[in-house]
């Protein structure tokens, strides 16, 4: 029997820990898809123009996977620009219709600012808010309208805006545009859905033709929406005059430049008029990639495209910026040394934990050897003294009764209103005083088991 029962023991456990085993997997994988749902979320989320992880239209994975083959080793810059490497070449893409969903801060352009002087290369595409005239000697203007979206909510929150400014919403007849926007969308939801959705054409590209290295001789770039560029003759914070070179120019040599570079300190800036030819629309068929392909030859690598700004990543807490700085070794001792001291000089709570008690014996093992020990004693009277005994302690301690008496411990349960537990202490009592003949203490030991159990009921 005992063996039986360590099998059984050694059955259970192994089901528990098959069962922990399975839970631990489980959770494992539902961790594992969250963390990738969220990695994924975060992505889709910001997956949108001029984002290396955008593979639409206006996307520029494209351009990405070309760093890739031209051997650049390009990187997906997710984190300010306080850390920026040595010698790299920083490129940010935008335009001025798209508003950066993070800006630039005052200590960021700083550091970028530094950054350049120490021999960084800043390609800036588009994107007015990344350069700054005073700091750099150059920058990307708009002209009226230029940066005004025409269709879609946008335009139409635009336009309200607009007529707010100006004061015009008693005398313009197109005032309430945004007001009947609600109404409009009761009415004909399908309609004006497809109104606010609507996008404006794709306007034509302009050529430009190279006309300074490393673009001279490149075939005609195609061109969208161009700002124009604006370039310091002066110096640049009280310094020296700087050089600078036409790189590339609209609409034949003597047009508009499309294309500049700025030589600031050990560094330089490249400012492009527009994005357009480096998405994935246009880099093929506007010769995008032959002109990407000539700034990576000449500037070399690696390159880092600008994801932060663009909404990608977050900004660096304490920790990650001590992680950073080499501080994290540091912190990571004096926490030690906290914990050290602490388990040295502190208390506990409490009294120490007492040690569990050892599981009793298995009950079927130890009613076997009383019973044996019972047969061979031949002595069934003695054997029904210690059994009555033993059930009135029993009920005695469950009833919180002093006596061990049958008849006291009655009387006590007869005064606390427990009659059906009082007659089964008498019944008990009469039952020892009339033993069972030879061959009937079985029968005594099942009737005192059941007497014992409807008293501590």
């Amino acid at each position: 029997m005992r063996a039986r029962e360590e099998s059984a023991g050694g059955e259970r456990v192994s089901k528990a820990l098959r069962r922990a085993v399975i839970g631990a997997l489980v959770l494992v994988a539902f961790g594992t898809a969250g963390l990738m749902c969220v990695r994924v979320g975060e992505r889709g989320r910001y997956v949108g123009a001029y984002s290396t992880y955008g593979a639409g239209p206006e996307g520029t994975r494209g351009l990405y996977l070309l760093a890739e083959q031209l051997g650049a080793q390009p990187t997906r810059w997710a984190e300010e620009l306080g850390r920026l490497p040595d010698g790299a070449m920083l490129v940010a893409l935008g335009s001025c219709q798209q508003v950066m969903r993070r800006e630039l801060g005052r200590i960021e352009r700083e550091q970028l600012h530094a950054w350049v002087r120490r021999g960084g290369t800043l390609v800036v595409a588009g994107v007015p808010d990344y350069l700054s005239r005073d700091a750099l000697g150059v920058e990307l203007l708009s002209g009226p309208g230029e940066c005004r979206p025409t269709e879609g909510l946008i335009a139409v929150l635009d336009r309200a805006e607009g007529r707010r400014q100006l004061r015009k919403r008693e005398t313009d007849p197109d005032a309430r545009e945004l007001d009947e926007l609600a109404q409009a969308l009761r009415d004909d939801p399908y309609g004006t859905y497809d109104e606010l959705l609507e996008q404006a054409e794709l306007p034509e590209a302009r050529a430009a033709v190279g006309v300074g290295a490393p673009l001279d001789g490149v075939p005609l770039v195609g061109i969208r929406q161009p700002l124009r560029i604006r370039v310091d003759d002066g110096a640049i914070d009280g310094a020296s005059p700087f050089s600078r070179s036409t790189l590339m120019r609209l609409d034949g040599p003597d047009g508009e430049p499309a294309a500049v570079r700025v030589d600031v300190g050990e560094g330089r800036v490249i400012v492009l008029a527009s994005s357009s030819m480096l998405q994935n629309r246009d880099l093929a068929t506007q010769n995008g990639g032959v002109l990407f392909s000539r700034l990576v030859r000449e500037h070399g690598g690696p390159i880092l495209f600008d994801e932060f700004h663009l909404g990608v990543g977050q900004r660096r807490s304490l920790m990650r910026y001590l992680r950073q700085t080499g501080v994290g070794p540091v912190v990571l001792q004096i926490l030690l040394l906290v914990v050290f001291v602490l388990w040295r000089v502190g208390a506990s709570f409490g009294a120490p934990a007492r040690p569990a008690p050892e599981d009793p014996a298995g009950t079927a093992s130890y009613v076997e050897g009383v019973g044996t020990l019972y047969a061979k004693a031949r002595d069934p009277k003695g054997a029904i003294e210690i059994l009555v005994r033993r059930a009135l302690e029993r009920i005695a301690r469950h009833h919180h009764v002093a006596s061990r008496d049958a008849q006291k411990i009655a009387e006590a349960l007869d005064e606390r209103r427990q009659t059906d537990a009082a007659e089964a202490v008498r019944a008990i009592e009469r039952a020892a005083a009339s033993p069972p003949a030879r061959g009937g203490l079985e029968r005594f030991t099942a009737r005192l088991d059941e007497l014992t159990r409807v008293a501590t009921a």
